[in-house]
């Protein structure tokens, strides 16, 4: 067991933590427990300017044509996320 203590601003150093890491905490009765949370990692999502056609449409770009079974798994993961 490790022995901290707070300074003025009520805030503790933690050896071995990385700056910028996130803990729920608990607090039982004299207890306090630190638990770190996993950051959400978010996937990066591709921007792609549409091309406009003659008839006032809009078409994918020729290099940046998904298939369907990519358009198919976006739409499952984003369903599924909520």
């Amino acid at each position: 067991m490790i022995t901290l203590k707070a300074d003025n601003r009520s805030r503790v150093k933690l050896p071995d933590v990385k700056p910028g890491t996130v803990f729920v905490w608990e607090l039982s009765g004299k207890v306090v427990k630190l638990t770190p949370v996993k950051p959400v990692v978010e996937e990066e999502v591709p921007v792609v300017k549409m091309v406009r056609r003659p008839d006032g449409s809009y078409r994918f770009p020729d290099h940046a044509k998904p298939s369907r079974k990519a358009i198919l798994a976006a739409i499952r993961a984003d369903r599924d996320s909520r």
